[in-house]
C-alpha cells in the first residue's frame, strides 16, 4: 500500500515533464539521420538499380536509349523482341506446358546483354542474352548461359 502512495506521488510530475520535453523538441525540424536517409532514397530513386544500397547498376544509359532510338521505353521494347523468340528458351517445356519469357521478371543489363527467366507454369529457368540492334526493328540473340530453377 505504501508503495502505491510513494509510485503515485512520483508519477504526475514524471508525467508532467514529459509532456514538457515534449513541447521543448523542435516540431519542423528535421534529424540529422532523417535528411541523410532522404538524400538516400533520391539518390536511389535516380538510379536504376536491383539491389538497394548496392551500388549495381543495370539498364540503358541515356547515349543508348538516344543510339536506339526506341521510343519512351527502349528497355520493354527490348524485352518485348526477346518475349516473341520462344524458339530462343533453353528448356523444353513439360506436362503440356508452353514456355514463355516472363518479362516482368526480366532485365535489361546493358546495351549487350539481357537476364530473362522463363518457365512453363510447371518449371522455371533463367538465362543470359546477347543481343544487337539490325536497324529500327530487327535484333539478333544469342543465348550466352542458362540456369533451371
Amino acid at each position: 500500500m505504501r508503495r502505491e502512495k510513494s509510485f503515485r506521488r512520483y508519477l504526475i510530475p514524471l508525467v508532467l515533464l514529459a509532456m514538457i520535453i515534449s513541447l521543448l523538441l523542435p516540431r519542423n525540424e528535421k534529424l540529422a539521420t532523417d535528411l541523410e536517409e532522404e538524400a538516400a532514397k533520391e539518390a536511389a530513386g535516380n538510379l536504376r538499380s536491383y539491389g538497394q544500397g548496392t551500388g549495381r547498376v543495370y539498364g540503358l544509359t541515356d547515349n543508348d536509349r538516344r543510339d536506339f532510338n526506341l521510343g519512351a521505353n527502349p528497355e520493354r521494347r527490348i524485352l518485348q523482341e526477346l518475349g516473341k523468340r520462344v524458339d530462343l528458351i533453353p528448356q523444353k517445356a513439360v506436362l503440356g506446358g508452353v514456355m514463355a519469357f516472363v518479362l516482368q521478371e526480366s532485365v535489361v543489363l546493358n546495351r549487350h546483354w539481357v537476364l530473362a527467366v522463363f518457365e512453363d507454369g510447371h518449371v522455371r529457368g533463367q538465362a543470359l542474352y546477347q543481343y544487337q540492334m539490325n536497324g529500327q526493328s530487327e535484333f539478333s540473340w544469342q543465348l550466352l548461359a542458362d540456369q533451371p530453377d
